[in-house]
């Protein structure tokens, strides 16, 4: 009975088995990002565009919207610790970090490991949209 009384709630829903970033084209890999992006707890609502050459476009609202473009290809994907948020960064080829942009914020270390490899694997499809790695 105990056992019972301890999870009143049932299981957590951010535990549902999701698609491997590696088996995703990257259509699926763009909704995914924008999937993560409207999460209520975020605060900001993060949106993403590809476009061509492999750019993307980040808009975040938060009141004003803010958007920024970064050349995905070549881009590496960093995280830093800023008074308990992590942000996601894609930091471009050319440029360095002074041309870094910001990907998505959170309190939560599960939602920076999806962005990064979301990232990771939207950078490598690149050169081949549909492909996967498996």
């Amino acid at each position: 009975m105990l056992l019972l009384a301890a999870c009143p709630d049932g299981y957590p829903t951010e535990d549902v088995p999701q698609i491997e970033p590696s088996r995703m084209t990257q259509a699926q890999l763009l909704a995914a990002l924008n999937e993560l992006g409207k999460e209520p707890h975020l605060g900001k609502r993060w949106r993403y565009a590809l476009h061509a050459n492999c750019e993307l476009t980040v808009s975040v609202r938060n009141g004003d919207t803010d958007r920024r473009r970064v050349v995905l290809e070549g881009a590496e994907v960093t995280a830093r610790s800023v008074d308990g948020v992590s942000e996601i960064r894609l930091e471009p080829k050319t440029g360095g970090e002074t041309q870094a942009v910001t990907v998505l914020e959170s309190r939560r270390w599960s939602d920076t490991v999806r962005a990064r490899s979301l990232l990771t694997h939207l950078e490598v499809r690149c050169g081949n949209p549909e492909a996967s790695t498996t």
